[in-house]
């Protein structure tokens, strides 16, 4: 059992190794150079000339606190024809699932461990209450793990459906990840019907853009994924004071969602009654171009709102404008014309 595990582990850390070279790749590692030294910068002259109060020291630790909290989940490495197979070796499993709450515990005490040092000379605390800190945010996060371990094994029997749905759902979030800058293998959507958006669906006869709209209304995590980037270009705009940095974020998450919106173009293609549609191949390629500027549209006016609002050197939100039309305009087509 514990080869099997290992194996499966070693296999899965293989796969995700492989999505991260896409993900850092030179272009993006040379922003986050960027970005980075930018924001160390910042963050420096911010320690010379901060004066947190008593209040917002309270909020700095609360903030801190959930954000270490929110990060590492219970990773089993169970699959979904293990509740037949391994269910005569449920002993070494449930072994194997104290094993892995323990390896599971390795992440987020990396991750509270960096927060707590970048904290740390806000707050002027001595070590021993710094390391009191991360001591109760380590056993809390144990325990919140061992709950759902808990959850898991009512008593002392594997609910194996549980058990696996949570793992597929860790899986999946994790492959949602690596899709913002790359097609990944197995991953699993699901259709929901959205009624309170109906009447965003348009009104025409061109079927591609119909089939398209409906799509990106309703299935996978297209409408999810938009409005996440979305609210993380409204966050830079909001909290990032340089308005340098923050308009290049912006053009980031825009850029990151255009290029994962392009995989609505193959969202009916296992429909094998597309095929016999009498529509030219040029009318699914004008469909998704059409759809995917009304999205950019929609972005575009409603950063434009928020920079207007919070951008200190309101200038700076015509580079936005321009990095949404070149995006739009060339874009589009450029990634179009390569299929």
């Amino acid at each position: 059992m514990n080869s099997l595990f290992e194996e499966r582990r070693k296999a899965y850390y293989r796969q995700n190794l492989k999505y991260l070279r896409y993900v850092f790749n030179d272009h993006f590692v040379l922003f986050l150079m960027i970005l980075l030294g930018a924001l160390a910068v910042q963050y420096a002259q911010f320690l010379q000339a901060h004066s947190l109060n008593t209040a917002g020291k309270v909020v700095l630790i609360v903030l801190i606190s959930a954000l270490s909290q929110a990060f590492g989940r219970l990773a089993s490495f169970v699959e979904s024809a293990d509740k037949v197979f391994l269910l005569p070796q449920e002993r070494a499993v449930r072994k194997h699932l104290y094993v892995s709450w323990l390896r599971s515990l390795i992440l987020p005490a990396f991750i509270s461990f960096s927060l707590i040092g970048l904290s740390a000379p806000l707050l002027n605390w001595s070590l021993l209450s710094l390391g009191l800190w991360f001591a109760l945010l380590f056993l809390l996060k144990a325990a919140t793990l061992a709950f759902r371990l808990s959850q898991m094994l009512p008593k002392g029997i594997i609910a194996w459906e549980a058990l696996i749905s949570y793992e597929e759902n860790r899986k999946t979030n994790t492959l949602r990840f690596f899709a913002l800058f790359t097609n990944v293998k197995g991953l699993k959507t699901q259709s929901r019907r959205r009624r309170y958006l109906d009447f965003l669906l348009p009104k025409t006869l061109r079927t591609y853009e119909y089939l398209f709209s409906r799509a990106f209304l309703r299935s996978g995590d297209y409408l999810s994924l938009t409005l996440r980037l979305l609210f993380l270009a409204i966050l830079s705009f909001i909290f990032i004071g340089n308005p340098v940095v923050a308009v290049i974020l912006v053009a980031v998450f825009n850029y990151l969602l255009l290029f994962q919106l392009f995989a609505l173009q193959e969202s009916f293609d296992y429909q094998l009654l597309t095929r016999i549609y009498p529509l030219r191949r040029s009318s699914k390629f004008a469909a998704i171009k059409c759809v995917l500027s009304r999205i950019m549209l929609f972005v575009t006016a409603v950063e434009l709102v928020f920079g207007l609002i919070f951008l200190h050197v309101k200038l700076y939100i015509l580079l936005v404008l321009l990095v949404n039309f070149f995006l739009v305009k060339f874009y589009i087509k450029l990634r179009l014309k390569g299929k």
